[in-house]
C-alpha cells in the first residue's frame, strides 16, 4: 500500500473528508488529494500531525519509503530507501541536531550572564538554562519517524545515492570546517579568553568573561550542529549497498 493509499484509507475510516483533514492540517484540499494520488508528498510535521489524526505511528505511514528486501533472493539484503525517504531523513536529522547544538549552547552561553548583577544575573542564566534543557528534551524525546533507517542496512537507488553523496562531496568539507571551527570558539570561550583577564576585576573584565561565554556556546551549537550533518550522511551513505532502478519514485 503506497502513501496515499494509506491517507486515503484512514481518512475514509476517521469519517474525515478531504476539506476536514485539510482544514485540521492548515493545508489546501487540493494538497490532500495530490497526497492521496501520490503525485505530492507532505513535509515531515504534516506526518507527524496525520499520526495524531488517525492513532497510528509515524512509522506506519512511511514504511512504504523502503521496501524490505531482506527476504529476496540474491543480491544486497537490507532496506531499499527511495528519495523521498532519504529526503525526509536528512531534514529530520537536521532540525534534530539543531535542537541539540542550541540547547547545549544556550545552556553554555547562560553562564555570560553570571557576570552580570546577581538580581538580573542569576534570572537570565536560569531562563536560559531552562529554554536549553527543554531544547534538549524535545530533540531527545520528540517524534522521529525516520528511527528505522538508523537500524537497518540500507541499499538505495543509484540516483539516490548519486544526490547524496555529490551532496556531502559538495558540504561534506564545510560541514567538517564548521565542526572545527565550532572547536575552536568553545576553546577560545572557555580557555583563551579568561587567560586575558587581568588579576584585578573590573566591569571590562566581566563583560570579556560574559562575551567568552557566549563564544563558547555559539562554538557549541555550531560544532554539535555540523557533526549531526556529517552523521546524518554517514549512516544514509555508509555501508549502504546500492541498487539500479528506484522504488517509489
Amino acid at each position: 500500500m503506497t502513501f496515499g493509499e494509506k491517507i486515503q484509507k484512514l481518512r475514509k475510516e476517521a469519517g474525515l473528508s478531504q476539506e476536514e483533514l485539510a482544514h485540521r492540517l492548515k493545508v489546501s484540499r487540493q494538497a490532500v488529494s495530490k497526497w492521496e494520488r501520490d503525485s505530492g508528498y507532505p513535509e515531515t510535521e504534516k506526518i507527524i500531525w496525520m499520526s495524531s489524526i488517525f492513532n497510528v505511528s509515524a512509522d506506519y505511514l512511511l514504511k512504504d519509503e523502503a521496501t524490505d528486501v531482506r527476504n529476496r533472493s540474491g543480491g544486497d539484503q537490507g532496506l531499499f530507501v527511495n528519495m523521498k525517504a532519504a529526503e525526509g531523513f536528512m531534514a529530520c536529522q537536521k532540525i534534530r541536531k539543531a535542537k541539540t547544538g542550541a540547547g547545549i549552547g544556550a545552556c553554555i552561553g547562560s553562564l555570560a550572564f553570571s557576570f552580570m548583577e546577581p538580581e538580573i544575573g542569576v534570572i537570565l542564566t536560569m531562563l536560559f538554562i531552562i529554554g536549553g534543557i527543554v531544547l534538549l528534551f524535545s530533540a531527545k524525546l520528540g517524534d522521529d519517524p525516520y528511527a528505522w533507517l538508523r537500524s537497518e542496512h540500507l541499499i538505495l537507488d543509484n540516483d539516490v545515492r548519486k544526490r547524496f553523496m555529490e551532496e556531502y562531496d559538495r558540504n561534506g568539507k564545510h560541514a567538517h570546517r564548521g565542526m572545527l571551527a565550532g572547536i575552536a570558539m568553545i576553546a577560545v570561550g572557555i580557555l583563551l579568553v579568561p587567560l586575558m583577564i587581568p588579576a584585578e576585576l573590573s566591569v571590562l573584565d566581566d563583560v570579556i568573561m560574559g562575551l567568552g561565554m557566549i563564544i563558547a556556546g555559539a562554538g557549541a551549537f555550531l560544532s554539535l550542529y555540523m557533526w549531526g550533518v556529517i552523521k546524518a550522511y554517514r549512516i544514509l551513505l555508509g555501508g549502504t549497498g546500492h541498487r539500479k532502478g528506484g522504488v517509489g519514485k
